[in-house]
């Protein structure tokens, strides 16, 4: 088992701090969730805010870090829109991105799937 904190996801997504635990303990949440809508079974965080953790396997860790960072750059940093030389570029909402959902899907896939062992 290995504990998930809000200092976790702040030093995957090199944020340097510039984002609340809080705010981390809710796309974190958020990603847990998501990842139980199909169909996963995993708890969410627990504690004050702030200072939340929960304890996760392996796999069910590196499942909610994909999709934590699906959430934090779709729901929480949002849709940019930056000029250029004259011309407006706008990065997609990852979300609306099959692939993305597929990847989602499939990490929630991978952690319900059976174990089985011949002996």
């Amino acid at each position: 088992m290995a504990t998930i904190q809000a200092s976790d996801l702040n030093t995957l997504l090199n944020l340097a701090g510039g984002v609340a635990d809080e705010t981390l303990e809710a796309i974190l949440d958020q990603a847990i969730d998501m990842l139980n809508l199909y169909g996963a079974d995993l708890p969410n965080m627990t504690g004050t805010a702030g200072s939340k953790t929960v304890s996760l396997e392996g796999k069910e860790r590196g499942a909610v870090f994909i999709v934590a960072r699906a959430v934090y750059y779709s729901f929480y940093k949002g849709v940019d829109v930056v000029a250029v030389a004259g011309q407006s570029l706008s990065t997609a909402d990852l979300l609306s991105n099959s692939n993305v959902l597929s990847s989602v899907r499939e990490a929630s896939r991978k952690l319900t799937d059976l174990e089985v062992s011949v002996g």
